[in-house]
């Protein structure tokens, strides 16, 4: 599950090793259709991702009256 994980940011991210948390499991979708976060015992992939403690997260404002958006990040990434 980790593997698959840092196998999804690494290919939803830019650059600077930041992917949108969407992208994420869009990628994780597509990959493993049968991936469900709760199986792991956690409601939302946000979640899990913050509980295993492998990824930094940051929830960076869009804009005015736009909705908040979730950027993860391999902790291998910081620079």
């Amino acid at each position: 599950m980790v593997n698959q994980l840092r196998q999804a940011v690494e290919g939803a991210s830019g650059e600077d090793g930041w992917a949108r948390l969407a992208k994420v499991g869009q990628l994780i979708a597509r990959q493993r259709s049968d991936f469900d976060a709760r199986t792991y015992g956690y409601p939302k992939l946000g979640l899990l991702i913050a509980a295993i403690d492998l990824f930094d997260m940051e929830r960076r404002e869009s804009g005015e009256g736009k909705v908040a958006v979730t950027w993860v990040r391999d902790k291998r990434r910081r620079s």
